[in-house]
């Protein structure tokens, strides 16, 4: 079952009902100075507005639930991921149970002396408590074994920067600089994600569904998913490469 919605998350979100939220898997817009984020005035806005719906995030979500939040790791605001990681841990108190890194080794090279190639982004495994969790990481590994080095499931996730077939032309690569802003993450990550901690029926969140592509690992792994995005043409876009995406029955 997919239930989407165009419109601002913090208005949608509050439709939602406590603690009903299986799992979240989302990449929040970043603050660049793109035309989809016009709406932020400043920095400190933006963060503020992050506070709102970090808070919502955890109203909606289970106890037993857990929530990935994917931030880049960019070179010129770098200390933005951390910033939300401390709203969410210490104003919001979500646990940071893990910190995955996303190591996307063929991203282009920095045409620079002043700055590091970057090749990673975080993934921030958050929860309520560390309690009674299980996480399924044999689906994981049978899945996707090319994601890690050895047999162990762990932190670090080895998946190409824009993998995958290129979806639409309206979209780029993550973090493109074309005037749609960034147009999410490779379809393994949130597959990944929802593989380790959801079953089958459960219910997965993406309140900046984008393209889509969380909502598209639900219909492969036969998870429900309620996506919400505030741009007209991410989300109609989503919707038809949602509808598009058939169940595949592979663990």
């Amino acid at each position: 079952m997919n239930k989407l919605y165009l419109g601002d998350c913090l208005e949608i979100l509050k439709n939602i009902p406590n603690k009903s939220i299986d799992c979240i898997v989302t990449s929040p817009p970043y603050w660049k100075g793109f035309e989809y984020e016009a709406y932020f005035n400043s920095y400190k806005q933006y963060l503020d507005w992050c506070e709102l719906w970090l808070g919502e995030a955890k109203r909606v979500m289970k106890d037993n639930g857990t929530f990935y939040l994917n931030v880049i790791n960019d070179s010129e605001i770098t200390i933005r991921a951390f910033e939300l990681m401390e709203i969410a841990t210490r104003r919001v108190m979500f646990k940071l149970h893990d910190t995955i890194i996303w190591y996307r080794y063929n991203q282009q090279p920095a045409n620079t002396n002043r700055q590091l190639t970057n090749q990673c982004e975080y993934i921030f495994m958050l929860r309520h408590t560390s309690a009674n969790i299980e996480l399924y990481k044999q689906n994981v590994y049978d899945k996707f074994p090319e994601v890690f080095k050895t047999k162990n499931v762990g932190n670090v996730w080895e998946i190409p920067f824009n993998s995958g077939k290129k979806n639409n032309n309206i979209f780029g690569r993550k973090e493109t600089k074309s005037k749609w802003g960034h147009s999410g993450f490779p379809i393994k990550i949130p597959e990944i994600c929802i593989l380790l901690s959801t079953q089958e029926k459960n219910t997965v969140l993406d309140m900046f569904m984008g393209s889509g592509s969380t909502g598209v690992a639900c219909k492969k792994l036969n998870r429900d998913f309620i996506g919400i995005e505030l741009n007209e043409k991410y989300f109609n876009y989503a919707k038809e490469r949602i509808e598009e995406t058939t169940f595949e029955e592979t663990l």
